[in-house]
């Protein structure tokens, strides 16, 4: 009644511009579109409302019950797994650290379904994923009623889900602050640099992005590295790799997926890009004499460069052909 209206809105305090408009074609389109507004906003009680300062709860039961279950749906267990995770809020946290951690709405807004072809989707992920929240006893049934959500994508592209991670981790100064290692402060820029980096600025969807590595199935279980529950702690590192790589050996799990060339975190690549740096300048300063040297010899001769449709050298040397005996 309120909110269909485009231009409502205000400006607050800071000068920052707020829109309360909700467009009624989208949300019916979104993920949320079955879900009433006070499902999440439970804090409302009367219309019009009072100014809103309470934080949406994700774990919240809605007034939908899913396919075999016994109570209303709730993202409880996804928060609780969050809550446990490296980026959940702890009542240790400095105050700095719990402002810069993601809470839901900073990776999820409410996404839209859209279409993908049928060889893009993996059933055996998206299975695993459904099973976060749907409960397990029925499953054939329910794996049934499910299959509709494989037709349709709301998750990022691995390419999106690097961006989304480096608007946090890519700050260096507030890495700094929050006294991550040095190692962690690289992080994005190391990874840019790694073969799967590459891949996914490219457009790949095998290649492994962020999540891929630092969480399992359940998207939201991002440990530190010396936590034994993480999947890239070094005791889990295989069963890790082997998602993607079909025999990884305990030679190739040692192998740095943030690769540096800092003498202090890895003296043989240090040494090796230097050797690799100077073969590669070497190689082509060596090709630019050896032209340089032709040209001056030719020139020398008499033989003139004709730059017209191309190149190509003009005129008879002043030396001309050997002589047959």
């Amino acid at each position: 009644m309120c909110h269909r209206h485009r231009l409502a809105g205000r400006i607050d305090e800071n000068g920052k511009r707020w829109n309360y408009n909700v467009d009624e074609a989208i949300y019916n389109h979104s993920v949320h579109r079955n879900i009433e507004c006070r499902d999440c906003h439970s804090y409302i009680t009367k219309i019009p409302h009072e100014p809103v300062t309470d934080v949406i709860n994700c774990a919240n039961q809605c007034h939908i019950k899913p396919p075999f279950a016994q109570q209303n749906f709730s993202h409880q267990k996804i928060v609780d797994l969050y809550n446990q995770s490296a980026h959940g809020i702890t009542a240790s946290d400095p105050e700095i650290l719990k402002q810069a951690k993601p809470y839901c709405k900073f990776c999820h807004s409410n996404p839209l379904y859209t279409k993908i072809s049928e060889e893009r989707v993996s059933y055996a992920e998206t299975l695993a994923r459904c099973l976060n929240c749907h409960p397990e006893s029925g499953v054939a049934q329910a794996y049934m009623h499910m299959t509709h959500r494989l037709r349709k994508r709301t998750s990022r592209s691995s390419r999106e889900i690097v961006e989304l991670c480096a608007k946090c981790h890519q700050d260096v100064a507030l890495m700094k602050k929050l006294k991550v290692s040095a190692t962690a402060q690289d992080a994005v820029t190391t990874y840019n640099q790694s073969i799967h980096g590459k891949l996914v600025r490219l457009g790949s969807e095998k290649a492994a992005n962020c999540v891929n590595c630092h969480a399992s199935s359940g998207l939201h279980d991002i440990y530190k590295k010396d936590d034994a529950r993480g999947t890239i702690y070094k005791e889990n590192l295989m069963k890790t790799c082997q998602q993607c790589h079909a025999r990884p050996t305990e030679w190739f799990v040692g192998i740095a997926v943030h690769p540096t060339a800092k003498h202090r975190d890895s003296p043989l690549v240090f040494f090796m890009s230097i050797f690799l740096r100077l073969s590669l300048y070497g190689a082509v300063l060596t090709m630019v004499g050896l032209m340089l040297f032709e040209t001056y010899g030719r020139r020398r001769e008499g033989v003139k460069l004709v730059l017209k449709k191309g190149t190509s050298w003009h005129g008879q040397s002043k030396t001309g052909p050997p002589k047959e005996k």
